[in-house]
């Protein structure tokens, strides 16, 4: 089995106000502008839909070749995949939590 680590908050200085000023408290849940989010990983789980959905898009047998780049839509998809890959769901679960015990 795996040893989890574990933090002690008491011991960290965290102004709350300037580590976690993204999301804005509700009655329920969270917003971010005006975007309804329940927590972070809810926040990078609809950043990850938006990606996926441009994946999708260019999968569209009507996007076309650019004449100087040859395939531009394998070069956007890649990227797309890339970005995808690179949220943090991990932190956002640990951010969700030391949200919680910060309250």
């Amino acid at each position: 089995m795996k040893d989890k680590k574990k933090i002690n908050l008491d011991d960290l200085e965290l102004p709350v106000d300037a580590y976690f000023g993204t999301l804005e408290r509700q009655k329920k849940d969270y917003s971010l502008t005006r975007l309804r989010v329940k927590g972070y990983r809810d926040l990078l789980f609809k950043l990850e839909s938006l990606l996926n959905i441009c994946i999708l898009a260019l999968d569209n047998s009507n996007s076309g070749n650019h004449q100087d780049i040859l395939e531009p839509d394998e070069h956007i998809k890649a990227v797309l995949e890339v970005a995808a890959q690179l949220i943090p769901f991990e932190e956002a679960e640990f951010l969700d939590t030391v949200r919680e015990q910060m309250k």
